[in-house]
């Protein structure tokens, strides 16, 4: 999309320009080529989408840019496989060729992986900054990877000992390290994203979706002696695979009442977890844009919780409605397929209309999804957001930091932890 064609906003303010024109198409295009390609075009896919993003997003009346390229991504992706590859299978021969290791390799696996995706995070944010232009000035992203990689373990066991409580702490300190390494050109942003900040919306999260979970949880395990019996439950007598039943020796018993109240609790943390997200998120993002600095500029965020309820409100009523024409037409489908058994040639016309009702039920989620849920929170997070001293955003000079490789995101993808779109920084 070109400059010309995008309403600047005035100095002083970040707006978006929620005109999806082309979205749809984009979204479209590259679902089914990434079907056809078995997921291949995705690094294309990926990299229309944040051009798409990026040039709505108007900050102190200039556009954003991006500069990436999908070939950058699917070769890096390609370099981080033959690292990981080699990985995975010493770890995997590990377990054989050390019989006494046997037993802690998953979870060595496991830790391994997680601070390797902890690593993958911040070069692939390295990669997303120095591929952003705006005034035709490159961001840049400097500091350690492997500093933060060890700065992120650290807060996760710090978060995993106190039970979920250091979470807000561990978020403000990683948004810190992040911001304070992402120049503009020359200048550096600052953060001052407090764990403060952001804790109460934190305690009622954890108040409502974590601790009953964790409370009927210590009680159960209080009342076998940290010892759960493997006949706590019995197969369904009506012979379902998937039921079961508590047995009846622990009938009467505090272990009954407090295998009854885990599966209460986790059914009420499940709707806690479903409604709380939204809210945490948009306080948090207010919290950390607003503690974001450039020079004598600063941002100020007035995001509300309900500007990130909406979207997902009327992305779940869209998708309901959806699925329910998608479930009439699919019963005609059925119908047709069990009334003509006898006829291959109709059988097999329905079996590829079942399947290509399938594949348009994919699509149409992901299309409902980029539209009404990620639009709608990128037009709520810039619409809400203001630049105070904007006039210092002119003392901004272009740098000759080189871009970061391709390799810096591939490794992100590899193991599941990149950021196609963020919402902010």
């Amino acid at each position: 999309m070109n400059h010309q064609d995008v309403q600047l906003g005035p100095t002083g303010t970040v707006t978006f320009d929620r005109t999806a024109a082309g979205l749809t198409g984009i979204v479209v295009k590259g679902f089914l080529l990434s079907l056809v390609t078995f997921s291949i075009y995705r690094f294309w896919y990926i990299t229309n989408l944040r051009r798409f993003f990026w040039s709505r997003t108007i900050v102190a009346g200039s556009p954003a840019e991006y500069l990436g390229r999908g070939k950058e991504l699917f070769l890096g992706f390609l370099v981080a496989l033959a690292i990981l590859v080699p990985v995975y299978l010493v770890l995997f021969i590990l377990g054989f060729a050390v019989p006494i290791l046997a037993p802690a390799v998953p979870a060595l696996s496991a830790a391994f992986l997680f601070l390797l995706g902890q690593y993958a995070i911040f070069r692939g944010r390295r990669y997303r900054a120095s591929r952003t232009r705006w005034r035709g000035i490159r961001l840049s992203q400097d500091g350690s990877a492997l500093a933060y990689m060890l700065r992120a373990g650290l807060w996760w066991l710090a978060t995993i000992l106190s039970l979920g409580l250091a979470f807000p702490f561990m978020r403000a300190s990683l948004e810190r390290y992040r911001i304070d390494h992402t120049l503009i050109g020359e200048s550096r942003l600052r953060s001052t994203a407090t764990g403060r900040s952001v804790l109460l919306p934190w305690l009622m999260f954890y108040l409502f979706a974590v601790a009953p979970l964790l409370l009927t949880g210590l009680g159960l395990l209080s009342a076998t002696g940290f010892d759960v019996p493997t006949d706590l439950y019995l197969p369904d007598p009506a012979g379902k695979k998937t039921g079961f039943d508590l047995n009846p020796k622990y009938s009467d018993t505090p272990l009954e009442f407090f295998a009854v109240a885990s599966m209460v609790a986790l059914g009420f943390s499940i709707l806690a977890v479903a409604f709380l997200i939204p809210y945490y998120r948009a306080r948090e993002a207010r919290a950390f844009l607003t503690a974001t600095h450039l020079g004598e500029a600063r941002l100020v965020s007035h995001l509300k919780a309900r500007q990130f309820y909406w979207p997902y409100i009327i992305y779940f009523l869209s998708v309901i409605g959806f699925f329910i024409v998608v479930g009439f037409l699919f019963a005609m489908v059925m119908h047709l397929l069990v009334g003509e058994e006898k006829n291959p040639g109709i059988q097999a016309a329905v079996y590829t209309g079942a399947g290509l009702l399938y594949v348009a039920t994919l699509l149409g989620a992901a299309v409902l999804y980029a539209r009404v849920v990620t639009l709608r929170l990128w037009h709520a997070v810039a619409s809400t957001t203001e630049i105070e001293n904007a006039a210092a955003l002119d003392a901004v000079l272009a740098s000759a930091y080189p871009p970061g490789s391709g390799l810096n995101e591939g490794l992100a993808d590899a193991l599941d932890v990149g950021g196609a779109l963020e919402i902010g920084f």
